[in-house]
């Protein structure tokens, strides 16, 4: 007898995963059958499994169709980025006039660094903890709205592969850019930091464009 109890939470991050992995190719339809005889459940919580999928836009469900593997666009990224640009900008500011503590940031920072160095990075890893360095720094700017609109980017779930194509030059440059934030930070260097952090996160707008022109 099916288990009608699964666990959805489990199930959308083990197929959340297999999505970031590239396990689950763009483009890919998800057959619910599937699911629920590998979940060992009926297709209703693996209905809601995929709904929760497509509010995090990792999946698209279409009507009389089904549902299929969703990787943002290039034109999502970049728009995503643009807004992020601003929106960490005002938090380093906002973080500056409340002399926040820099202790997380510098922890993930040094774990960043450790991820980049390993033989065989782990980009899953490597994302992971690279969204929670900003991810802080939102939280360090002690607005709620701020926090609420950061979060509705969905940036936990970016694909991986922007990660997996950087150079050793740019994952060079990339630590020295996340040094430079939390230096700025403990300075209370609101001006520095504010233009720095949009600098940063436009440089990855360039490079998104850069890598779109190459398709």
């Amino acid at each position: 007898m099916k288990n009608h109890a699964c666990d959805i939470d489990s199930m959308v991050e083990t197929i959340r995963l297999r999505i970031l992995k590239g396990e689950y190719v763009p483009g890919v339809k998800l057959s619910e059958n599937t699911l629920s005889k590998e979940f060992e459940c009926s297709r209703t919580p693996i209905r809601e499994v995929l709904k929760r999928l497509e509010q995090d836009r990792l999946i698209t469900i279409l009507p009389h169709s089904g549902s299929y593997v969703h990787l943002r666009t290039y034109e999502e990224n970049k728009e995503i980025t643009e807004i992020r640009a601003y929106l960490e900008a005002l938090a380093f500011r906002l973080a500056c006039e409340r002399n926040a503590s820099v202790s997380v940031l510098s922890l993930l920072c040094d774990q960043m660094e450790m991820q980049l160095k390993a033989a065989n990075v782990d980009y899953i890893c490597y994302g992971q903890t690279h969204f929670l360095f900003h991810r802080q720094l939102i939280e360090l700017s002690n607005n709620n709205l701020l926090f609420e609109l950061y979060d509705r980017l969905n940036l936990n779930n970016a694909a991986t592969l922007f990660y997996g194509s950087m150079t050793e030059e740019e994952k060079h440059v990339t630590m020295e850019e996340h040094r430079a934030i939390v230096d700025a930070l403990v300075a209370r260097d609101a001006d520095k930091g504010e233009s720095f952090m949009f600098t940063h996160l436009w440089r990855k707008r360039e490079r998104l464009k850069a890598m779109n022109s190459k398709n």
